[in-house]
């Protein structure tokens, strides 16, 4: 046992453990993957603009939410707050203040826990070591390692108990295992496999006569299902990282809310509430003397214009926007056509933002040789709306630090990338959707019906004279990516074992994009096959 779970077992140990003696009411708020977003936002994830929220068009926004949050504490005493990760990411607040503005406002709409997400590990551990210690709540992880990590060992629980109404509620949270290669954690901590240690944390909450547990986990919905299904003593999972909306009164519902999978020890009722912040999910349960689930109600709550914004959580929202500076106003150019880069539109399929990303990176390389450039589209965190564009934009479209990376690369090793880039593309719930590839200088087909390793039909370099070559597997191709994607991420384990003579020390790829945006403008991106799906 490790010297936190030590800690913490003798403290509780020291707490009288009941089952609850009655039938209890808990209702549980939840957020997942707001990703940064703090002002409100559009319905394609974009800060409003002063028109848009004039006219009663936005958004989500910690601000509303605050309301929201309140109003509900006003009617049901016994309520949980909880976030099942991805605070970090996503726009211009996370870019300039590193999670300092996560943690104020998860602070001051006073969150009873969260977990961790992948994003929270976008930059390295120090960000987040600094945001967990000044929370005012627990993050509870319960499959990550941080023992060689002094500032979040320190500030990280593998599980914890909160007290309401008289009862005690057993919290676990828990991440994909997959963050080492979709972030930057670095080498002080280590992910472990989630259902051993569930098991464990598990073991230790029933203990302490813990009966009514709650796991934030932020694995994704089909990997939830699995947990519910084969790890006993859970009876609700928020959950996060698929940016699923489960609701039953949306048409953009994804699926119920809750979904309920039957457990090892009873029911096991599952919720997810999108992105953005976009929706409050709200799940009351009654649980009967044993702990287990006996009856619940509930649903993704759409934060809209009917909700008015909190006066004073708003003006932290403007005095923080106030500090984000003139440069993020400045206009680079304009587009004549939306240019989409939402998650679930370009993580399968060619997009037009992908494109524009694609030909920055290959043009500004065409000096060094770099015939094709290729963009994670895990990469590309919003659209951009037709109308002007501004770097603030633009750095909510590419958020992360990334750098170009010149590479060169054998044609047997540029096809089994793009059958890495596609491998999961079939199903957009899934995890590690984000290696599906935006391309320039290159086109290929692909059929999600056909076996992983297989699945790319045909892949073909665009000639000086426009015209098309297959891949010659025996020749080596100059190509430009993000230094994330080259040196591993997204699981492209093969461009760090079979680049050749990479150099990832680029200039920054949102530069290069801002660069070819003031080049070209006014735009006009179409998509032009240079991806397409066979079924």
């Amino acid at each position: 046992m490790s010297e936190t779970r030590l800690r913490l077992s003798l403290l509780l140990a020291l707490t009288a453990c009941s089952a609850p003696q009655q039938p209890f009411e808990l209702t549980i708020l939840h957020t997942n993957d707001t990703h940064a977003r703090i002002a409100e936002v559009d319905r394609f994830g974009s800060t409003c603009d002063a028109e848009a929220s004039a006219a009663g068009t936005c958004f989500g926004g910690v601000a509303r939410r605050f309301t929201a949050i309140e109003r509900v504490r006003a009617e049901a005493p016994n309520t949980l707050l909880l976030d099942a990760g991805d605070q970090f990411q996503g726009t211009l607040f996370f870019r300039m203040f590193r999670g300092d503005e996560a943690r104020r406002f998860m602070n001051h709409l006073a969150y009873d826990a969260m977990t961790l997400g992948n994003h929270e590990f976008d930059v390295g551990t120090e960000p987040l070591g600094r945001f967990v210690a000044g929370l005012d709540f627990p993050v509870v992880i319960t499959n990550l390692d941080s023992a060689n990590d002094p500032l979040l060992s320190r500030h990280l629980v593998p599980w914890a108990i909160v007290e309401l109404g008289g009862e005690r509620i057993g919290l676990l949270g828990c991440l994909t295992e997959e963050t080492v290669t979709v972030a930057r954690p670095g080498d002080t901590v280590d992910f472990l496999p989630i259902e051993p240690a569930l098991d464990e944390g598990i073991a230790e909450l029933t203990g302490q006569g813990i009966d009514v547990i709650v796991l934030m986990s932020h694995s994704g919905l089909e990997r939830d299902r699995r947990i519910a299904a084969t790890v006993g003593g859970i009876d609700v999972i928020v959950g996060g990282h698929t940016n699923i909306l489960l609701a039953n009164d949306s048409p953009d519902s994804d699926g119920p809310y809750p979904v309920v999978v039957e457990g090892p020890e009873g029911p096991v009722l599952i919720v997810q509430s999108f992105t953005w912040g976009k929706y409050l999910g709200r799940l009351d349960v009654v649980f009967d003397p044993s702990g287990r689930p006996l009856s619940w109600s509930g649903d993704s709550i759409l934060l809209d214009f009917a909700i008015p914004e909190d006066p004073a959580t708003l003006a932290q929202v403007h005095g923080l926007a106030g500090q984000l500076g003139e440069a993020t106003q400045e206009r680079i150019g304009e587009t004549r056509v939306r240019l989409v880069g939402q998650e679930k539109l370009c993580r399968g399929e060619e997009r037009n933002l992908g494109n524009l990303i694609a030909d920055a990176l290959l043009e500004a390389h065409r000096g060094q040789g770099v015939e094709i450039a290729l963009q994670n589209s895990g990469g590309i965190r919003s659209s951009l709306a037709a109308g002007p564009i501004t770097l603030g934009r633009l750095l909510e479209v590419l958020p992360f630090p990334n750098t170009a990376s010149v590479f060169g690369l054998r044609g047997t090793d540029l096809l089994a990338v793009l059958e890495h880039g596609v491998s999961r593309a079939h199903n957009l719930e899934s995890d590690g959707t984000g290696r599906f590839l935006q391309v320039a200088g290159l086109r290929y087909s692909w059929s999600p019906s056909r076996p992983v390793g297989d699945r790319v039909i045909e892949a073909e370099v665009l000639q000086s004279d426009g015209t098309w070559n297959r891949v010659d597997e025996s020749r080596t191709y100059r190509v430009v990516s993000n230094d994330f994607t080259r040196n591993g991420g997204d699981a492209f384990e093969i461009l760090v074992h079979r680049a050749i003579d990479p150099y990832d020390l680029g200039q920054p790829v949102a530069d290069l994009v801002a660069d070819h945006i003031r080049a070209n403008s006014p735009l006009q991106i179409q998509t032009e096959g240079r991806i397409r799906r066979t079924d």
